[in-house]
């Protein structure tokens, strides 16, 4: 389960009505005059999130929705507003949301229980494709722009926040409500966070880590190979790893379930944004670009990283990750 901190926001409005005559004279009534509602304080309490749609792919594989003519929503991120702040989705609806940050800083677009209900397809940015079985916050970077793209599975109203230090505080909430009903064909299957294939005690992990010892490992990826092919880690010791995609014009893909398996995952990023969730699944690299995953292995073994575009693994785009003991 996964729980955050309490924050009240509290706005109080006091609404002073006055009669008079000819005379500058302020006349305090008990009557009622106007609309003196208080607007309600918005309570954010945490996000418990117990289960997550595990046939994701059922829903928002690349061919179980008609995604050509997905909706697309456009939400602006500023200081310190979304807009909109009201997001309304349909059931089993696939959605491609675009989160564009047109503030000075950068901003977070978190909805915790509503990220765990949806079927996802992938996060893209400029640079990468971000492939999980949910996630967790998106960073989006001043300037930049993130697409999200899934199928809302679950009808129900979530908390919409930006949980930045002070954003919150500041007003940066919203909500988020789902309509219809829930798909039937196929079933979703919302299995227990405890059963997910992933360190469940990763976030304690990554939280309890001393990130200044954090070691760099580059990982290029070009035509049709990664260099070096075989990569050494140590168990328990934080890693940044970078794929720096050399090509000109071809994207590459990492992926290696293994290891995806057994790290603490603290997130993926690029020059577009942060994403966080349980672990990754894939992550691809435009041409030209750079993505950064976060990480502590925690098993030691020898783990494939392959490449699965079509044609990459046939062209020789494979190689090995070692876990060694610490």
């Amino acid at each position: 389960m996964i729980r955050r901190c309490t924050i009240v926001l509290a706005a109080f409005v006091l609404v002073l009505a006055s009669c008079g005559s000819d005379s500058t004279e302020v006349v305090e009534t008990n009557d009622t005059q106007g609309d003196q509602t208080t607007p309600a304080a918005f309570e954010f309490t945490g996000d418990e999130i117990d289960t997550f749609v595990a046939n994701a792919g059922d829903f928002a594989g690349k061919s179980a929705a008609d995604w050509d003519n997905a909706e697309v929503v456009e939400i602006l991120l500023d200081e310190m507003s979304f807009t909109p702040s009201d997001l309304t989705f349909e059931a089993g609806k696939p959605y491609k949301v675009e989160l564009v940050n047109v503030g000075d800083v950068k901003h977070e677009f978190t909805a915790g229980s509503f990220f765990a209900s949806v079927a996802w397809r992938k996060a893209e940015s400029a640079q990468s494709e971000i492939k999980a079985p949910f996630f967790t916050e998106i960073e989006v970077f001043a300037g930049q722009t993130v697409e999200l793209f899934f199928v809302p599975i679950t009808p129900g109203t979530y908390d919409l926040v930006c949980e930045i230090e002070g954003h919150l505080e500041a007003g940066m909430h919203g909500k988020v409500t789902v309509t219809g009903s829930a798909p039937t064909t196929p079933t979703p299957v919302l299995t227990p966070i405890t059963d997910g294939n992933w360190v469940t005690n990763g976030s304690d992990l990554v939280s309890s880590a001393d990130w200044d010892t954090m070691e760099t490992v580059e990982i290029e990826m070009g035509e049709f190979f990664f260099k070096p092919n075989e990569v050494h880690l140590t168990k328990g010791q934080p890693y940044r790893l970078l794929f720096n995609n050399t090509m000109a014009e071809v994207k590459h893909e990492a992926t290696s379930p293994g290891l995806f398996a057994t790290i603490a995952f603290r997130k993926a990023q690029d020059a577009s944004g942060e994403f966080k969730a349980p672990t990754v699944v894939e992550v691809e690299t435009f041409a030209g670009q750079e993505t950064e995953l976060f990480l502590i292995p925690q098993e030691t073994g020898t783990f494939d990283l392959v490449c699965e575009i079509e044609g990459h693994f046939e062209a020789g785009m494979f190689g090995t990750i070692v876990v060694d003991p610490a």
